[in-house]
């Protein structure tokens, strides 16, 4: 993936160089299973059917009528901001202590660029809409650290938080993904960005709110292979799609190879794929991602698609 046609996105909090402190509570907004690679409970998931009033106004808004993407394309721009909290909000690799890692460095600035690439593209999209986008903030650190949803770590793998509309990722997680999960390349990495910023678009049109209501009044909506929960992720891994396609490939950024990195890491974190790497066999009811061919098919859903409302899992009679 060429990167060099991407600009850098200055909301991003580097707290590599800091130790993690005590956490709060909270509902994490779905994310991907695979850090520690036991899989992680996926919460915040839209309601299945019978949205309510609210959420079929953003679907027709959103999801609505046909006509093409388009992605807004800025220049690059690598400078440095710090954040009110002292900490380094671009990614130059560099934390707060002054270390330098060129492994981070490299992971840092391609992650910057694809949350640039991101926000350029569904500010465009909302716009076209009437709506605005609120840009989420990517949260970078080593170990552990906290968020308004609980404890974020290593072990927890990427997730987005939709009590603080941000992403958090250890890049530690890469280093998962390729070694344990054969999941290599750049653009396996930007669609893991792409995938977590799904669920912040998600979270913009109120589908996260008014399914955190749904599945506190139903919990066995929380898993399974019809569940609410394989449904939102699914969405996720679309509209991941719909961005690679709308930016990355049509501004001429996609490598030989590219397209295959994203489908063998939607097929890494497979919830078939993980339970029989874990124990050797696979529990279908427990099931809160999709399988291994079902993300793998959803993003190449979104990657053909011509609108989001392409991307509607939750109409899909078969997942």
């Amino acid at each position: 993936m060429k990167l060099d046609r991407m600009r850098r996105s200055q909301n991003i909090e580097d707290r590599r160089g800091q130790s993690g402190g005590g956490f709060g509570g909270g509902f994490p907004g779905g994310g991907l299973p695979g850090g520690g690679l036991g899989g992680r409970g996926g919460g915040g998931v839209p309601v299945r059917g019978g949205f309510g009033l609210l959420v079929i106004v953003v679907l027709v808004l959103l999801f609505g009528g046909g006509g093409g993407l388009s992605g807004l394309m800025g220049p690059g721009d690598g400078a440095s901001q710090m954040s009110p909290d002292g900490y380094r909000s671009a990614a130059t690799g560099v934390t707060p202590d002054g270390s330098l890692n060129a492994t981070e460095a490299q992971r840092a600035d391609l992650v910057s660029a694809v949350l640039g690439s991101t926000e350029d593209f569904w500010t465009g999209y909302f716009r076209q809409q009437g709506m605005e986008y609120p840009l989420p903030k990517m949260v970078l650190f080593r170990g552990q650290t906290r968020s308004a949803c609980g404890a974020a770590s290593q072990a927890s793998g990427p997730f987005y938080c939709p009590a603080d509309q941000a992403i958090y990722l250890d890049l530690a997680f890469f280093d998962d993904m390729e070694r344990k999960l054969g999941a290599r390349g750049d653009f396996a990495q930007a669609y893991v960005i792409a995938h977590e910023v799904g669920h912040h678009v998600q979270e913009a049109t109120g589908l996260l709110g008014e399914a955190n209501q749904a599945m506190a009044r139903n919990r066995g909506e929380r898993a399974g292979e019809d569940s609410i929960a394989v449904r939102i992720e699914l969405q996720a891994d679309c509209l991941a799609g719909i961005w690679a396609a709308g930016t990355v490939a049509r501004d001429g950024s996609l490598e030989a190879g590219d397209i295959e990195e994203a489908i063998g890491a939607a097929e890494a974190v497979g919830d078939d794929r993980l339970q029989q790497r874990a124990q050797g066999f696979d529990v279908p009811d427990s099931f809160t991602h999709g399988t291994s061919e079902q993300r793998a098919r959803w993003f190449m859903t979104g990657m053909r698609a011509t609108s989001p409302s392409q991307c509607d899992t939750f109409k899909a009679q078969e997942l």
